[in-house]
């Protein structure tokens, strides 16, 4: 049995996957004890007996808030719950929810179905060229990592991009944390509260976003303050005015390229 286990972790490893994420013993009574070890059923196995979330992981959680609106809060893992909310009273292979504390929000107990594993909401750059494009010229076109550093920081490694708002961040590898991350997808969240006004009068009445121009050049009227705010945060603006907009922006474009 032994034998068993240190091909499994060996297997495991040799497809950059990390063992402590598998439930070895059942990957091997799967695959070897009750199964015949081919490639189909090793891959059933060990998709079977992977471990989604651990005690440490940073996970998201949906909660809703009032007049209609969503927000993703981002925490570690503290421990694991049984459906009622109790401790479980010894490891369970599959738990059934996670107990978190995020930042901006209470503490929650959610379900594992309704967790989201941080690293989804964003996507990860690692070509340097993409990372340092259009880089500040004072320093050679490369951007530093804006974590944890002191007065020098290192040049950035990856660029950290969530999905949700495009925001992004270069971090060194070292800082390109579930943390760091997190931090970046909170700047987001607090725009969005900031911009709970707008966005509430836009889902009132989407045709203000294409209102009249201000005719006193001095002055801006609603409508260009609205076209002037979706332009900096696209992702919040309600999908009827966006797309309202986005029909204002092409018949502009028609009319002056006429």
């Amino acid at each position: 049995m032994r034998e068993m286990r240190e091909s499994a972790r060996e297997y495991l490893e040799g497809k950059r996957r990390d063992p402590e994420r598998y439930n070895i013993d059942g990957i091997v009574r799967d695959a070897w004890v009750n199964g015949n070890g081919s490639d189909e059923v090793w891959k059933a196995a060990v998709e079977k007996h992977h471990i989604r979330f651990m005690v440490g992981d940073w996970a998201r959680i949906t909660v809703e808030v009032e007049d209609g609106f969503t927000e993703h809060h981002y925490g570690p893992i503290e421990n694991f719950r049984r459906p009622d909310g109790n401790f479980y009273r010894r490891n369970v292979a599959r738990p059934y929810a996670a107990f978190l504390h995020p930042e901006y929000t209470r503490s929650h107990v959610v379900p594992l179905s309704e967790l989201v594993a941080e690293i989804e909401d964003f996507e990860i750059v690692t070509e340097w060229s993409q990372v340092h494009e259009g880089g500040p010229q004072h320093n050679y076109g490369v951007y530093q990592c804006i974590g944890r550093h002191g007065s020098y920081p290192p040049p950035a490694t990856v660029m950290a991009v969530h999905k949700v708002s495009g925001r992004r961040k270069r971090f060194c590898d070292d800082c390109n944390t579930s943390e760091q991350r997190a931090g970046l997808a909170h700047e987001a969240l607090m725009y969005q509260r900031n911009a709970k006004q707008a966005i509430l009068e836009l889902r009132a009445d989407p045709t203000l976003i294409t209102g009249p121009a201000s005719t006193d050049t001095w002055d801006k009227s609603p409508a260009e303050q609205y076209r002037e705010w979706a332009d900096v945060f696209p992702w919040l603006v309600p999908r009827p005015a966006a797309e309202l907009y986005a029909q204002w922006k092409e018949a502009r474009s028609a009319a002056a390229a006429a």
